[in-house]
Parts: C-alpha cells; sequence; structure tokens
C-alpha cells in the first residue's frame, strides 16, 4: 500500500480510531492483521514470505535462548534446548540469507555464469521469472539484528510470537525503513506512554514534511532524471550533469520523505524511531555524508558486519578490506547487478581518499589556512563525487552508466575517453540548474529552522506547514510513481 494513495489515507484513519480504542492483547492482535493487510495489498503471497521469515527467527531466538537455560527449560522449550545457539544462529543466518539471495540474487548469479562461461555461445543459461517481494531487503536485515542481539545477550527472546510478529511487520516502516532495532521497538513496546497531543502534533508535523519532500520536490524532479537516464545519447553533457545531479536529490527527498511520514505514523501510535536522515546533501565529507544519511542501514552494517570482522581494532590492511566487504554488501543490498556494485566500490573509493587525506599534511594546511573557504569547497566537492557515484545508481546497467560517465566530461564513451564528440544534442533542461540550487538553499536552512521551531517557534512552524501543505495541493503530480526504495 503506497503511502501517497487515498486507501492508505483511509486505512490510516481507520487503524489510528480503532488503535486508540482497543487495549493490551487485542491492540497488538489489531496493530499485527492490520499490518499483514497493509503489507498483502501489494501481492497476497508476499504473506507467506514475511510469515516464513518471522517464524524461523521466532525459533531461533526461542532455540538460543532455551539452550542457555537448560535447567529453566519446559515443554517445547526443553526440545529446542538440545541444539547449540550457535547453531541456531547459524540457521537464522542461513534462512535468512537463501531467503534474500533466492528472491533478489538469483538472476544475477546466473548473469554472472553467463557472462563467464556462455558469452557469445550458442547457449546461455534463462533467467528465471521471479517477482522481488516488497520490502524484503528492510524486514530480512530487521529480524536478523534480533536473532543477533539475543545471541549476543542485549536482548531476551520474546515468547509471544504475536509480539515478535509485530515488530517485524509493524506498517509504518516495513516497506522501505527505517531498520527498527528490536531494543528500540520492544522498549517502548513493553512500557507504552500515554499518547498526548505533542506526539500527534510531531507526527502531522513529520508526515507533512515527508509528503512535501515526495509530492512536490523528488516526484517533480522523476521527469529530467527518467528522460535523460532512459536515452542519454539525445542529450548534451550539460543535461546529463544536470539529471545526475537531479536524481542525488530525487532519491533523497523520496527515501527521506518515506521515512519522514513512516515515523510520523509510528508517533501517532507512540512509537519514536530514530531519526534516519540528517541534513546528509550538506555534508562536509563523506564519512560525515553516511553518518547522516540512511542512518539504520549504515549502523547496521557498523554493528553486525564491519565490528565482527575486526573494525578499526586490526591492521590498516585489513582496516580497508573490512571497509571495502561492507561497501560491497551495500552495494549488493541495494540491487543484484553489476552497477549497484560499481556504486558500492565507489563509495568505498571516496571514503579511502578521505582517510588518506585526514592523514596528510594538506588537511592540516586547508584546514589551518583557510577554514572558511575549504568549508565551502569541500561541500562543493562531496556533492558533485556523490552524485557522479549516483550514475551508477540510477543507470538501468552498466553500459549505459558508463556512457553517461563519458559524456559527463565530453567524451563518447567512458572506454573512448579521447575521443571527444563533435555531435552534441542542443541543451533542453539547463533551467533544471535553478531548481537545484533552491533545494540546496532548502538543505541547508529550511529543514534545520523546522527542526528547531516544532517546540519553540510556533508561528513560524504554522506559516511553514501551511505553504508545505499549500505546495503539496498546487505541485503534486497527477500519477504519484512509487517510492524508489520500493525495488529495493
Amino acid at each position: 500500500m503506497n503511502f501517497t494513495s487515498f486507501h492508505f489515507l483511509l486505512f490510516f484513519l481507520i487503524t489510528l480510531l480503532l488503535g486508540h480504542i482497543l487495549k493490551g492483547r487485542s491492540l497488538k492482535i489489531f496493530l499485527l492483521l492490520a499490518s499483514y493487510y497493509f503489507y498483502g495489498v501489494f501481492k497476497p503471497v508476499y504473506l507467506v514470505l514475511i510469515l516464513l521469515s518471522t517464524f524461523y527467527d521466532y525459533i531461533a531466538a526461542l532455540g538460543i535462548d532455551s539452550y542457555r537455560r537448560k535447567i529453566q527449560s519446559k515443554g517445547i522449550y526443553k526440545l529446542l534446548s538440545y541444539v547449540s545457539d550457535q547453531i541456531w544462529l547459524r540457521i537464522s543466518i542461513l534462512l535468512n540469507v537463501s531467503l534474500l539471495g533466492y528472491f533478489k540474487y538469483t538472476n544475477f548469479g546466473l548473469e554472472i555464469l553467463n557472462d563467464l562461461f556462455f558469452k557469445d555461445r550458442f547457449f546461455t543459461l534463462s533467467y528465471l521469472d521471479i517477482l522481488l517481494p516488497v520490502g524484503i531487503s528492510f524486514y530480512t536485515f530487521q529480524s536478523l539484528s534480533y536473532t543477533i542481539d539475543v545471541y549476543r545477550g542485549i536482548l531476551q527472546a520474546r515468547k509471544n510470537f504475536v509480539d515478535f510478529a509485530l515488530y517485524v511487520s509493524f506498517f509504518p516502516q516495513l516497506v522501505a525503513g527505517p531498520i527498527v532495532r528490536a531494543t528500540t521497538f520492544f522498549s517502548q513496546f513493553d512500557h507504552p506512554k500515554t499518547i498526548q497531543f505533542q506526539d500527534y502534533k510531531i507526527g502531522f508535523i513529520r508526515m507533512v514534511t515527508g509528503f512535501f519532500r515526495k509530492l512536490v520536490l523528488a516526484d517533480n524532479l522523476a521527469p529530467v532524471v527518467n528522460a535523460v537516464f532512459a536515452n542519454p545519447k539525445d542529450y548534451h553533457p550539460i543535461d546529463i550533469w544536470i539529471a545526475s545531479l537531479a536524481f542525488g536529490w530525487q532519491i533523497y527527498f523520496d527515501f527521506a520523505g518515506y521515512t519522514d511520514i513512516a515515523r510520523g505514523v509510528a508517533r501517532f501510535f507512540g512509537y519514536e524511531f530514530e531519526i534516519n536522515f540528517n541534513c546528509p546533501m550538506a555534508a562536509r565529507n563523506i564519512t560525515e555524508h553516511w553518518k547522516r544519511w540512511h542512518i539504520s542501514l549504515t549502523t547496521w552494517l557498523r554493528d553486525y558486519v564491519y565490528i565482527p570482522l575486526g573494525g578499526s581494532k586490526v591492521s590498516a590492511f585489513r582496516v580497508y578490506v573490512n571497509i571495502f566487504i561492507v561497501w560491497v554488501i551495500t552495494g549488493f543490498w541495494h540491487g543484484a547487478s553489476y552497477h549497484f556494485l560499481a556504486w558500492g566500490i565507489w563509495q568505498f573509493v571516496m571514503i579511502m581518499i578521505h582517510r588518506i587525506y585526514n592523514e596528510s599534511y594538506l588537511q592540516k594546511f586547508l584546514h589551518n589556512k583557510i577554514t572558511y573557504i575549504w568549508e565551502i569547497i569541500s561541500r562543493i566537492l562531496l556533492f558533485f563525487s556523490l552524485n557522479f557515484g549516483f550514475i551508477w545508481f540510477r543507470a538501468p546497467d552498466m553500459q549505459t552508466a558508463n556512457f553517461m560517465i563519458g559524456r559527463l566530461f565530453g567524451f563518447e564513451d567512458i572506454h573512448q575517453s579521447f575521443l571527444f564528440s563533435q555531435s552534441f544534442p542542443p541543451i533542453v533542461h539547463s533551467n533544471y540548474v535553478y531548481f537545484l540550487i533552491l533545494l540546496w538553499i532548502y538543505e541547508f536552512f529550511m529543514d534545520k529552522k523546522e527542526i528547531e521551531t516544532i517546540t519553540k517557534k510556533e508561528r513560524t512552524l504554522i506559516l511553514l506547514i501551511t505553504i508545505k501543505i499549500v505546495m503539496i495541493l498546487i505541485f503534486s503530480t497527477p500519477d504519484t510513481p512509487n517510492f524508489l526504495y520500493f525495488q529495493f
């Protein structure tokens, strides 16, 4: 169910009304059923997969807990206790990775085999007709983090299946995050607070901001992005730059808009989910950017991949290897294709350059001698580097990405980088430059101003929200596309 549909508005109002009438166990069951309905609207068969993922992580966590408390175990828990906690953890990891791997990476594996062994031959492996379930990358990571936390002793396994199932499938963040930790969810789940006017106020502000980011900003950038990325050969190098910059803003406002709405909806039900985006396009460097962008994913990878690999407490070479592994996983998490891998490796390259720069004399000189000028230059360099990488992220394949990257610099193709083209079409989208500049101003000032005024300056807040609502009504496109992260 799309947040921007009338169907969701009706669903939200009914769920909110009944959610405030029901109490205790009845409320838990109702929210679970409502969440399954929300997810089943996309495709009913998806419910089988999320139930399967929920069930085996529920059993695995119980098995881990029972093994460590054999003396206290009875009945089914006694039976589960005969399998070691490490085996239960491995079963959970194997099943989650297998589920995600089959639906998301099977055809990419076949593509790799074809490229390695069957390219330019009469026989090739046929791709399977597999439909990627919406949100599978998010709820498998969320469910898996729970099992790992139980194994680490951070949490106790939940014996009530409804409790755990609601954590996995709670509808506000089910499809595209944020990836909520079990510690965050159950601390509020076990100690529900009385919902007050302030909760409705903050929830409403977040939802309006999310709809504004999606319907006004992201969706109005989509036409130029879609046109240029569909037929890059028809466009001038300046148009390629504009489209890549526009896509950087589009995916940011689209994804941040979704999580704003998700956090706003959750607040109406008394849940406070951690912020997922914190003005990332205004960051000074790539490390700071990834501390602000998709925070729930980056912290997940840090805690469950990077640190277990040794983190930064190993040799310098191993640190680089660990960072490389994290970014390869990040690239593949976003999509099963070569161009997503290239995007992930580009993030690794930028981080390595920044780490080397931080240890150099140049960093000390720029920081001490031209601090304020370098503050501006560093942000500009980061902004263009990020959006350069977004070409790999958005392009339909590596061939298109390579062509567009070559044309960025006036070449016909990245593989023919010394052959300048003399037949570029005229510039048709240069007016978007003004829109992109305004977006950067919005990033630096409007969001920060809004955050500051939520609890302080009521008149300014009301003015900002009113402007956003009016712009939503005026500038929303007739056919609103799905959120971009639905495909991941």
